[in-house]
């Protein structure tokens, strides 16, 4: 019955213009990591009233789904005054349309680039009245030394890995061009060995591995996968040089790969792993 409701409400309200959020929102649904992170940043976490199940918030709050049938309406369940959602380009969002025709102001922010991030984190700031601003300038600072690590020193080629089987280096899933993974590895002075595909996100196969031959694999493990596990599952590729130099390496923290403010720290130890300790 609820649903139906729901359904009626969203019916009624038509084409009306957007919701203007509110100067000072007090009930915030984050549905983005990222999103969470920066409100953290921000000081303003204490107003978050629900987030995701992939969000780190510090404190217990109800869940709700990014997307999906039962979005809108577990979302509107929580009465925010604002919902941070990601921006989808060039698409259109029924999720962002559904809450807006039921009076929700939505703020949609990109977050698939380096750039994205530091708009975003403005924007945010703006948005719940904090001070995004030095958030940017200390983002900026850390991002400048983190790439210092590599400056002057030869690129080696590398495989982002981002989704495999657990236990087997099979249905492998890889940064290709254009990538967020892709721009992360530029900035941390590596070559993305699938430089030039087409596709953003790649499949690849074993026999693809081999002709590349990555000098660096960085392999965001299975979450069920101890980091020694990793480097057996990658130990029968022994004429991979990436292998046969012992240059394999797990993330140990798949968070870090957050597009939001923890940013910089992910490349310095991404320059870590292509460079080696400074």
């Amino acid at each position: 019955m609820r649903r139906v409701l729901l359904l009626a409400l969203l019916a009624a309200c038509g084409d009306r213009p957007s919701p203007v959020p509110p100067r000072n929102p007090r009930r915030i649904v984050s549905l983005l990591p990222a999103f969470t992170e920066i409100l953290v940043r921000l000081g303003a976490a204490d107003r978050l009233v629900a987030c995701t199940e992939y969000c780190r918030p510090g404190r217990d709050l109800p869940r709700v789904p990014w997307q999906g049938a039962d979005a809108a309406e577990s979302i509107l369940r929580a009465k925010p005054d604002l919902v941070l959602r990601q921006s989808r380009r060039g698409r259109e969002d029924a999720l962002k349309i559904a809450l807006e025709r039921a009076g929700v102001p939505v703020l949609a922010v990109p977050t698939e680039t380096v750039e994205d991030v530091r708009r975003a984190l403005v924007a945010l700031g703006d948005a719940v009245g904090g001070d995004g601003g030095a958030l940017r300038r200390r983002f900026d600072d850390d991002l400048a030394a983190a790439r210092a690590l590599a400056a002057g020193r030869p690129a080696p080629t590398v495989l982002f890995v981002f989704g495999r089987d657990a236990g087997a280096v099979a249905n492998i899933q890889a940064a290709g061009s254009g990538s967020f993974l892709d721009e992360l590895i530029t900035l941390a002075g590596g070559r993305n060995v699938l430089a030039g595909r087409a596709d953003a996100y790649a499949s690849v196969d074993l026999e693809m591995v081999l002709r590349l031959a990555p000098e660096v694999i960085v392999d965001n493990m299975p979450p069920e996968q101890t980091a020694e596990e990793v480097l057996r599952a990658w130990s029968r590729l022994e004429s991979v040089p990436a292998v046969r130099d012992r240059r394999v390496h797990a993330v140990l923290d798949p968070d870090l790969l957050i597009p939001g403010p923890r940013l910089p720290e992910a490349v310095r130890r991404l320059a870590e792993m292509l460079h080696g300790r400074p």
